[in-house]
């Protein structure tokens, strides 16, 4: 019989047992949790997480403009980078300090420095001489509200006195809009957010970096298709996931508002102007209908097209309005009624066409009219006197004020020319000046256009770089898919060839010494030392160069692409180490720096440290296996470690893989050569000129390597090609001679000669060739003489 003290005993052995059950139970529930956060603490330990914050911290109170911001939202190799800013975060007093937020409208693209911020800052400065102001230009290229919203949270410690909000453009290509999203979902907004979370994790980005795989990363050369990328995903006005795109910028939007608001900021709200009248959709709705109706479709807008081209613009109203008809869904149709009743002078019902005709675009890259309303709604659902809403849309005007804006204030469908961000940040400035407590401003005036410009460094020389970019731009998809392709490829040509005419007449040395000029009022403008930086690199005035680019620099310290400017400056004066330096700095940077990547691998070599060279062209063609560069500097800094079994295969490949390009057959020729395998090298200059029969330098080489090989007719007959591209060309004329001198036909050498001196009188080695071959003929024929004897 068991004893009054066993239950007792029983029960005591049974407590610790049920907590040990309860500890394991947590622990089992814990380890999960606890795995999770190591694998978080390792990778980060590792260097696998990067910060997602807009601003970092740099020290002495100063901020930095995070480089890697839009990683999170399209990845690292996709990202462009935000205008490398360094602030300090609490405002100087008697500052006057304006954050820019937006996209690459905002931002300033095709150039940023010459951009509607920087027309701001001129603007702002006219109105308060002797104050010191401030516009930070934190707009983003390819961005769109979800990360504008992290930039605005982040900017609220700031102390602006005023937020420019000019967003809208990129809201269904961008960062988690349906035409980007590889499902083609629109996600709910509490999926992006979940997802940003995540992507803010070391665990979320490493996920991120799998998925997104390598890429071509940053390069200078127009590698990143940019609306390229996009253009097959087309969206119909009607498209539900539209609404889920809108409710999102909404919500985004009121956000971005509020964090100004709170801030203490004035928030000056933009509506998104974009080109109406000289942009026809991107794409439009196939045609539907009985073979009738679309042979009747057909019928009517080849004559209304004939009497847009015949001026008879009452019939080509008549003609669209019933071609609409037919089809109202159809983009096109709508655009060409709005620009027929524009041109017949119905600007409002034509403006209306137009508008309807952005909106049916199935390429949506403008904010379309519910993005535009959603813009004033927000501003009035504020209720705030700190609230103003700038009507960009409705107030941006262009030459003809009765007409919507088109190629007089727009480079292409959203970006502006110095004309139109002038009038944009004019507008902006204007509604500024009107909230700023009374005997705030100090100048009643103005600074004109062209003031502003000087003020900027705007010069001809930058004209040309810019509309050689538009004009390199529009000839790809989804440009090259617009009905007024032909017209503004013409319209480009003409400002093109105005702008070469205007640089020409201004002159380098004229515009540099221009530039420095008001360079000496603002020393401390880094922006303006960039412009002055980019002439003197395009006269290759190395020297003063590297004193712009350290200006440049110092100001900015994360401009990657001004390190990498500096590091060819330094190379170009024979300071390797310096140039090394500036190169790496780049490439921290920006580690997928394709031009400073190879620029290093390249200094390496010269420096004789083969194997790092290779090691960076290695790391170059993991992330590219098709890097042309990196395929041809690998080979050649193979050729200099004597690994000679290596260096042609590699050229060879290079060629193949590239069937267009004349750089690796040039040179696979010139490696030949130097080896005195001039066979070899004549077979990779005849491939080089099959590619590119007009190219007067690849005919001259190939006549070398062919006069080398001792065959001298090849080489004649070369040249003679060579002359018949360009009659006048000097140079091919003396190789010609020479090459006729050396099979003693003198007197036919002596007629490319003075064909050549005819093109150019003072040409020192033209005349000396001539000089000597009169000299040969006079002599040949008592050679012939004395041989005969």
């Amino acid at each position: 019989m068991p004893s009054e003290g066993s239950p007792t005993s029983v029960e005591v052995r049974a407590v610790p047992d049920s907590r040990r059950a309860w500890l394991f139970r947590g622990l089992a529930l814990m380890a999960p949790v606890l795995a999770v956060l190591g694998i978080e603490w390792a990778l980060r330990w590792a260097g696998h997480h990067r910060p997602t914050a807009f601003w970092l911290e740099s020290g002495d109170g100063m901020l930095r403009a995070n480089p890697a911001f839009g990683a999170a939202y399209v990845g690292e190799t996709q990202a462009r980078m935000p205008r490398p800013l360094k602030i300090r975060e609490q405002k100087e007093s008697g500052t006057l300090r304006v954050l820019v937020l937006g996209e690459s409208a905002a931002l300033g693209d095709p150039e940023p420095g010459l951009g509607m911020p920087r027309f701001l800052q001129a603007q702002l400065e006219a109105r308060f001489p002797g104050r010191k102001v401030e516009v930070l230009n934190a707009a983003i290229t390819a961005l769109n509200s979800h990360a504008l919203r992290r930039i605005a949270a982040d900017s609220v410690r700031l102390g602006a006195d005023a937020w420019v909000l000019y967003p809208g453009n990129n809201e269904v290509h961008g960062p988690f809009g349906p035409a980007s999203n590889p499902l083609g979902k629109a996600p709910s907004l509490a999926v992006v957010r979940a997802g940003l979370l995540l992507r803010s994790t070391a665990i979320g980005q490493w996920i991120f970096r799998i998925q997104e795989g390598q890429g071509e990363g940053l390069s200078l050369a127009p590698r990143w298709a940019g609306l390229e990328t996009f253009s097959k995903n087309h969206l119909a006005a009607e498209d539900p996931r539209l609404e889920v795109v809108r409710e999102s910028y909404r919500r985004n939007l009121t956000d971005l508002v509020r964090f100004g608001v709170e801030s203490g900021a004035q928030v000056l709200l933009g509506t998104m102007a974009v080109n109406l009248s000289d942009c026809p959709p991107f794409g439009s709705l196939p045609l539907e209908g009985s073979p009738q109706v679309l042979s009747q479709w057909k019928d009517l807008s080849e004559r209304g097209r004939a009497q847009d081209a015949a001026g008879d613009w009452t019939g080509a109203v008549e003609s669209w309005t019933q071609a609409v008809a037919l089809a109202p869904s159809h983009a096109e149709s709508r655009f060409q009624l709005g620009l027929a009743r524009l041109n017949a002078g119905d600007a409002v019902r034509g403006t209306i066409d137009l508008e309807a005709a952005r909106d049916l675009d199935t390429l949506r890259f403008r904010a379309d009219s519910r993005i535009v309303a959603i813009t004033r709604e927000v501003a009035a659902a504020a209720a705030s006197p700190r609230v103003l809403l700038v009507d960009a849309a409705l107030e941006l005007k262009g030459e003809d004020p009765q007409r919507p804006p088109g190629a007089d204030l727009f480079f292409e469908h959203v970006h502006l020319r110095p004309e139109g961000n002038d009038r944009l940040a004019r507008l902006f400035a204007k509604a500024l000046v009107a909230r700023l407590p009374e005997g705030t401003v100090s100048s009643p005036l103005w600074a004109t256009e062209a003031a502003c410009r000087t003020r900027l460094g705007w010069n001809p020389h930058a004209e040309v770089r810019l509309w050689t970019q538009i004009r390199a731009l529009c000839q790809k998809p989804p440009f090259s898919f617009q009905s007024n392709k032909e017209a503004r490829d013409r319209f480009l040509d003409d400002r093109l060839a105005e702008a070469n005419a205007g640089a020409r007449k201004a002159g380098l040395g004229g515009s540099i010494q221009a530039l420095e000029s008001v360079g000496t009022q603002y020393p401390t403008d880094w922006q303006l030392a960039e412009q002055s930086a980019r002439l003197l690199r395009q006269g290759r005035r190395w020297t003063n160069a590297i004193e712009a680019w350290k200006r440049v620099v110092a100001g900015a310290p994360d401009h990657v692409v001004a390190w990498h400017f500096l590091g060819e400056a330094q190379a170009q004066t024979g300071d390797r180490s310096a140039a090394l330096e500036s190169q790496s700095r780049a490439l921290a940077l920006r580690p997928d720096f394709v031009e400073a990547a190879l620029a290093l691998g390249q200094l390496y070599g010269q420096s004789g440290r083969f194997q790092e060279s290779i090691t960076v062209f290695d790391q170059s063609l993991r992330r590219d296996p098709l890097n042309l560069e990196a395929l041809i500097n690998k080979a050649l800094t193979l050729e200099a470690m004597g690994r000679r079994g290596e260096s042609v295969p590699l050229l060879s490949r290079a060629m193949t893989e590239h069937p267009q390009s004349t750089l690796p057959c040039v040179r696979l020729g010139e490696l030949l050569s130097a080896r005195k395998e001039y066979a070899g090298a004549v077979a990779a200059f005849e491939e080089a000129a099959r590619r590119e029969p007009s190219n007067l330098g690849v005919l001259q080489r190939l006549a070398g390597e062919l006069g080398r090989a001792d065959r001298p007719a090849q080489a004649e007959a070369v040249l003679r090609r060579a002359v018949q591209v360009d009659l006048q060309n000097v140079s091919v004329r003396i190789d010609l001679g020479v090459a006729l001198a050396r099979q003693t036909r003198f007197a036919d050498a002596i007629v490319e000669f003075e064909a050549a001196l005819r093109a150019q009188p003072d040409n020192a080695s033209a005349r000396t060739y001539l000089e000597r071959a009169r000299t040969m003929l006079s002599a040949a024929p008592q050679s012939n003489a004395n041989r005969k004897r």
